[in-house]
């Protein structure tokens, strides 16, 4: 026995729209028809993508300032601490992101490769004055004085920055020469 009033779903003939019983029809529509089904993930927002790809691409600082140091002690300058430092915070990038290189990407690339030679430079000229401290690093980095003494001569010893000159500007134009070749391919792709 059927009756009319049965919400039951009836087979549509075939090339017929499907009709839904009014007691299922709503304003709002199913996300899903499981009511436990996981929800498909959105994709990233653009700045999303760039915020996880530039977040990732900060842990090259530590890497670069660390390798260039080593050199810097051993007394080498090389523009491949640079080139490395501006390949690795590329591919940092497109892992964290997921995404090509975009515009505010590479902004955010060149600053992380800027960053790096700067405290890169800090480091070396920390390690030089431990050296002629004679004390051990692991003890410099933990003594407050021997970071004041850094820091005074950093900003007050013209002697200092007299000697150190011709080195610094030597790294800086390595520096400059190893990642610019890296850093121009990355611009070319922002502008794509």
């Amino acid at each position: 026995m059927t009756d009319a009033t049965d919400d039951r779903v009836q087979p549509a003939p075939e090339g017929a729209e499907p009709s839904v019983p009014a007691s299922f029809a709503s304003s709002e529509p199913f996300a899903s028809s499981e009511p436990f089904a996981t929800p498909a993930p959105q994709p990233f927002t653009q700045s999303e993508r760039v915020g996880r790809g530039i977040a990732l691409a900060l842990l090259i600082i530590p890497a670069g300032v660390i390798v260039w140091t080593v050199l810097w002690n051993i007394g080498f300058i090389a523009s491949i601490v640079t080139w490395g430092v501006a390949i690795g915070a590329v591919w940092l990038y497109r892992v964290g992101s997921k995404a090509r290189v975009t515009r505010a990407a590479f902004w955010g690339i060149i600053a992380i490769v800027a960053v790096t030679i700067v405290l890169s430079l800090l480091a070396g000229i920390f390690t030089d004055l431990v050296a002629a401290l004679k004390i051990p690093l692991g003890d410099a980095l933990a003594d407050d004085r021997v970071w004041g003494l850094f820091w005074d001569n950093l900003f007050t010893n013209g002697d200092m920055w007299q000697s150190l000159l011709p080195s610094v500007l030597l790294a800086l134009l390595f520096a400059v020469l190893g990642c610019f070749t890296t850093l121009r391919r990355a611009s070319r792709e922002s502008r794509a």
